[in-house]
C-alpha cells in the first residue's frame, strides 16, 4: 500500500529543473544568471555551518540594476536539501536530494550580489526554510510515510546519547568522538515494534585517546580541519536503541604534528556560539525540526546595528 501511495504522490510532484553547470563567468548581462545563481548557492552552503548542504532547484526571479562600476543582482532561488551533511567532503553537485518519503526540506532564498570589475560578492541573503510538506499534509497524502520531530525531541536525545556511547565503546577509532549535532529526527509506526524514532546525528573526533580515563563528553573536539567526522543513524523503541550505522569522513588535514607541536585549539561549534542565538532571533519562521538557513550577514555582524 505504501509503495502505491508514494508512487501516486511522486507522480503529482513537479520534478526539479535541470541543474546548471557551475560557472564563474558572472557579468551584468542576463545570460549569466545561471552562473550568478550557482555562485549564490555556494556562498549559502559555505556559510551554513550546521545541518545539510543545499543545491539549486529553481531560479524563480532575477533582476539587474546597473551601478557606476558594475551592477547589483537580485535573485529569488528555490533550494533543495541534500543528504550531504555540511561536514561531508563531497561537492554538492554529487549530493542526492532527500526524496519525499525521507522528508527533505526546501528553502526559498532572496540573494543580493554585487558584480564589479574586482569580482562578485554576496552582500545579503535571506531564506525561508521549510518542510516540503507539513506533517499534516503528509498524513493526508501518505499515511505510512514518517513524520518529522523537533531536533530536541526527548526520545531522540536519549537515543542519540546512548548511540554515541555505543559508538565509542565499539569503534576502532584511536580517539573518542563527541556529539556535534542532531541532524534530523523521523518517527513512524512499525507494526512489529510500535512507535519508533529514527534520529540521524553527527560526531566529531576529540583529542582524547580511546579508553582514556577522561569521559568522552568531557573531551575537547579537534578543530574542524583536523577532525574526522561521522554521520550516524540509529533507531529507538521500547526495545531500546539499535547499534548506530555511521559513515566516517577523514580529516581535511591529517598531517602528524611535529616535535614540540601541540594540537591547535578552536572555538566552539556553531550551536554553542552567539551566532546561533542571533540566527534564531532574526528568522520569522523557525521550524524546530530543521536546520534552518541563517540570514547573511547576521545583524550582530553589521556595523552600528543591534540584533533584532
Amino acid at each position: 500500500m505504501w509503495a502505491h501511495l508514494l508512487f501516486a504522490l511522486l507522480a503529482c510532484v513537479p520534478l526539479p529543473g535541470q541543474a546548471v553547470a557551475p560557472s564563474e563567468d558572472i557579468t551584468c548581462h542576463h545570460d549569466s544568471v545561471a552562473a550568478a545563481a550557482n555562485f549564490a548557492v555556494r556562498h549559502i552552503d559555505e556559510h551554513h555551518q550546521h545541518g545539510y548542504k543545499f543545491k539549486l532547484r529553481e531560479i524563480r526571479e532575477h533582476n539587474y540594476q546597473q551601478t557606476a562600476d558594475g551592477c547589483n543582482v537580485d535573485l529569488e532561488l528555490m533550494l533543495q536539501e541534500t543528504k550531504c551533511h555540511f561536514t561531508d567532503p563531497k561537492p554538492v553537485e554529487n549530493c542526492i536530494a532527500f526524496d519525499i518519503s525521507q522528508r527533505g526540506a526546501v528553502a526559498n532564498c532572496r540573494v543580493m550580489l554585487s558584480v564589479q570589475a574586482s569580482g562578485t560578492t554576496v552582500t545579503r541573503h535571506q531564506c525561508t526554510t521549510k518542510q516540503t510538506y507539513s506533517n499534516e499534509e503528509m498524513v493526508r497524502m501518505c499515511p505510512d510515510c514518517p513524520m518529522m520531530l523537533p531536533l530536541n525531541n526527548p526520545n531522540a536525545v536519549q537515543a542519540v546519547q546512548e548511540a554515541v556511547q555505543k559508538y565509542n565503546r565499539e569503534s576502532n577509532n584511536q580517539h573518542y568522538f563527541a556529539l556535534l549535532e542532531v541532524g534530523r529526527v523521523l518517527t513512524s509506526y512499525i507494526p512489529s515494534s510500535g512507535m519508533m524514532t529514527f534520529p540521524t546525528f553527527v560526531l566529531v573526533e576529540t583529542n582524547c585517546p580511546k579508553n582514556s580515563r577522561i569521559a568522552p563528553e568531557a573531551c575537547t573536539p579537534r578543530c574542524p580541519h583536523r577532525a574526522q567526522h561521522a554521520v550516524c543513524s540509529t533507531s529507538y523503541s521500547v526495545n531500546g536503541v539499535s547499534p548506530p550505522e555511521c559513515e566516517l569522513f577523514p580529516a581535511k588535514n591529517s598531517t602528524p604534528l611535529g616535535p614540540g607541536e601541540v594540537e591547535p585549539q578552536c572555538g566552539p561549534s556553531f550551536h554553542h556560539r552567539h551566532e546561533a542565538d542571533t540566527c534564531r532571533s532574526q528568522m520569522t519562521d523557525n521550524d524546530p525540526a530543521l536546520h534552518n538557513i541563517c540570514p547573511f550577514p547576521l545583524a550582530a555582524q553589521l556595523p552600528h546595528q543591534e540584533a533584532v
